[in-house]
């Protein structure tokens, strides 16, 4: 069993994907945008090999900061990128998916031994399956909900007929009061987008983790060049909604969305994903995956259901190679903080917590 760790401008990155199913999230240039703009720390591909059958596993190594982990040797810890950039199993040799997953996941320990990595949390993409019971046997699962998914392979026909009654209604309004949507190719409506982004997330009061910037955006769409669209809902010479699409290897991904408050009334976002359908399908995509919500039945995931019955269940993994150094961390945190930290299924690592404010 052979370890390797490659970095983001390592040719045989790319190489290796190529030859497996994967996602935008699975990319070194998304791994380095999100060492830049979401976790500080380096991005990784962890390769664990037996033969033909491999493990890749895509994440970003942080140094734990001084004051968490006092005057010890030098520690990290590692974390999946916002997204799905779940590990991606290869198997081409007779031996079970369990059995080398188990192994795997043993000689992923070691390596993080190896390199002072104290735990691992690791977003498991939705749409590519691993044996929960191996990643159980040596870790934590905790379960996040729903994720939805459209199957572009479907006859349009069928499509349609996945769609909720009620918005093919607003679909129906929406057009008929002039709403049209197309991709902005040459990214003349960027800005608007940043706008309407920003104005979406102060109507819902989101946390500062979706307050993204303009900076944000602008390296993100520099990061992802070719695999990044911008789609947009035009009323006239407005504006009224706008959502990043990623094109990678047969999935898009409906990234980063949002409606001007103007419009709400019109529910242009609607037709920012009806249009998502036919064009992904059109270019020969096998999934339109919208994502999920933190929040079972509340009104994202009411909206995004409306377009099909497809769902899988997120899951995420969370994963301690140094158990005695870990609990020492978690313990230095409790004697910080004088409160007990999380348990694993909780906030994971427990020793980056954010102590609660006092009262």
């Amino acid at each position: 069993m052979e370890v390797k760790r490659l970095e983001a401008d390592s040719d045989r990155w790319m190489r290796l994907l190529a030859e497996v199913r994967h996602d935008v999230y699975h990319l070194p240039s998304y791994l380095a945008f999100a060492a830049r703009r979401q976790e500080p720390g380096e991005p990784y591909m962890f390769v664990v090999r037996d033969g033909f059958d491999r493990l890749l596993v895509p994440l970003i190594v942080r140094p734990i900061p001084p004051e968490i982990a006092g005057d010890e040797l030098p520690r990290f810890d590692a974390t999946s990128p916002r997204g799905y950039p779940g590990p991606i199993l290869a198997m081409a040799g007779p031996a079970s998916e369990d059995t080398f997953v188990d192994r795997a996941i043993e000689a992923l320990g070691n390596r993080f031994l190896h390199d002072g990595i104290v735990s691992a949390f690791v977003r498991l993409h939705p749409l590519f399956a691993l044996p929960q019971d191996a990643l159980r046997r040596q870790g934590e699962i905790v379960d996040h909900g729903d994720s939805v998914f459209v199957d572009l392979t479907l006859s349009e026909d069928v499509l349609r007929s996945q769609t909720r009654h009620g918005h093919r209604q607003d679909l129906n309004r929406a057009t008929r009061l002039g709403y049209t949507a197309r991709i902005d190719d040459r990214w003349e409506r960027f800005d608007a987008f940043v706008d309407i982004f920003q104005e979406s997330m102060e109507r819902v009061g989101a946390t500062p983790y979706w307050r993204l910037t303009r900076e944000y955006f602008t390296d993100l769409r520099d990061s992802l060049a070719g695999n990044l669209h911008l789609c947009v809902v035009e009323l006239d010479d407005e504006v009224a909604a706008a959502g990043l699409l990623t094109e990678v290897d047969g999935i898009v991904e409906y990234h980063l969305a949002g409606t001007a408050d103007a419009h709400l009334r019109a529910s242009p976002s609607k037709l920012v994903v009806n249009f998502a359908r036919w064009w992904g399908k059109q270019r020969g995509n096998r999934v339109l995956h919208l994502t999920g919500s933190l929040r079972r039945g509340d009104s994202l995931s009411h909206f995004k259901v409306g377009f099909s019955p497809l769902h899988r269940r997120v899951f995420s993994w969370r994963f301690i190679a140094d158990q005695a150094e870990y609990f020492r961390l978690a313990d230095a945190w409790r004697d910080r903080h004088s409160i007990e930290p999380d348990p694993i299924e909780s906030f994971f690592p427990s020793y980056r917590k954010l102590a609660p404010e006092a009262d």
